[in-house]
């Protein structure tokens, strides 16, 4: 199994809430991970977050502050000259030592230092690229540029990921990546206008993967992080809402997705309604059960305030009538159908909303759906197709 370290230090992980406790956990399924961090609140926190979790450790880093005298001040100032005296401002007849050394180079001598993090062995670094607009602390400064050196010293690659507005990244960071993971078309963009090599920037598509480096919180995207009902990229999450009155439309519903071949998650959305002397669950069991079973092993009867935890996890919404729910779904980047034979003669689309009725085209889209769903791009794709690669980029 390859090794990944994750650098992380607690601004960038606050900033985050501790999403990127479930990033980690996803590239442990294919990655040794060791997190790295100079925090001991990112210490004790990814600790509880990840105790479950398996090939993962994580070790803190404290910082040490070394004196730093004048002597040793001017002897630095006399190296930095030595080693630039030859090189002009561009336009110019000015040494950028006149300018440099006795001013904005001591500004930039630390007296930080990581004492314990001698060396780094692993296949990957994985580096949040950082922001000018609320500039790291000297600290983590020092911290992330250790191990960044480290790294590139050592020739292991460093895949750099977006958390910050890609308009206030530092402008070094990313010509020092092997990778960059991007979440927006419009981030892949800016990083080719920079000049950045396209075979370089890998755009990410797993949803889950995006928002846990996303800064913003939303409580319907909390749901999708779910771990009483587990459903697999290579798994396709169905619901299927219930209806008192459309049971044959139900049953050919079942009867496709078993043609349909593909993995799947199956629940079924109660309505709570009843017929006669006969509650939903006991329509539920004697009609669709048999069928079920038939087509998956993990199936699940969800009660309707269960709507928007399940809706989020899964990828595909289907009732036999028009209800609001499709169109959260729809908002939500899920695959929403209305399928009923019995009520439309063709098919169309409202709110993003798909009419369909014939049980062909029904079996189309969730083939279609299926494939979708595995070419979506993580960030264990991203960190193996930058190993796979050959180029060599600048230390």
């Amino acid at each position: 199994m390859k090794r990944i370290i994750l650098p992380i230090a607690e601004r960038e992980y606050h900033a985050t809430m501790g999403r990127l406790s479930y990033l980690i956990k996803s590239l442990t399924a294919s990655f040794s991970v060791e997190v790295f961090t100079n925090s001991k609140d990112v210490y004790e926190d990814a600790g509880k977050r990840l105790a479950d979790c398996k090939n993962v450790s994580i070790r803190l880093f404290e910082p040490k502050f070394l004196p730093l005298s004048f002597s040793y001040r001017d002897d630095l100032a006399k190296i930095f000259v030595k080693y630039t005296k030859d090189i002009l401002i561009p336009g110019a007849d000015l040494n950028i030592w006149k300018t440099a050394a006795f001013d904005d180079f001591w500004g930039h001598v630390s007296n930080i230092a990581y004492p314990d993090l001698t060396e780094i062995k692993t296949d990957a670094v994985l580096l949040p690229l950082l922001s000018f607009d609320d500039m790291p602390t000297e600290e983590i400064d020092v911290f992330y540029t250790s191990i960044a050196f480290m790294a590139k010293d050592a020739g292991i690659k460093v895949v750099g990921y977006q958390i910050y507005p890609v308009f206030n990244i530092l402008k070094l960071m990313p010509r020092l990546m092997d990778g960059l993971a991007v979440r927006t078309e419009y981030e892949r963009d800016f990083f080719l206008e920079m000049g950045i090599s396209p075979e370089r920037i890998h755009l990410l598509t797993d949803r889950r993967d995006i928002y846990s480096m996303s800064t913003i919180e939303d409580t319907y995207k909390n749901h999708i992080y779910n771990s009483q009902i587990e459903i697999s990229r290579n798994e396709l999450g169905i619901v299927v809402c219930n209806h008192q009155k459309f049971r044959p439309v139900l049953k050919e519903i079942f009867d496709v997705i078993g043609k349909a071949d593909v993995p799947n998650v199956l629940s079924l959305l109660k309505r709570q309604f009843t017929v006669r002397e006969l509650a939903e669950d006991e329509i539920m069991e004697g009609i669709y059960f048999d069928a079920i079973r038939k087509i998956t092993n993990k199936f699940y009867a969800v009660e309707p305030q269960s709507l928007v935890p399940i809706a989020m996890i899964s990828d595909v919404i289907i009732s036999p009538t028009y209800i609001t729910p499709l169109e959260f779904a729809v908002k939500h980047g899920k695959m929403a159908l209305v399928f009923n034979p019995l009520l439309y003669a063709e098919m169309f689309e409202v709110n993003g909303v798909a009419f369909v009725n014939n049980s062909d085209d029904l079996l189309s889209l969730l083939k279609k759906a299926y494939d979708n769903k595995k070419r979506l791009v993580g960030m264990k794709d991203i960190v193996n197709s930058v190993l796979r690669q050959t180029h060599i980029c600048p230390k």
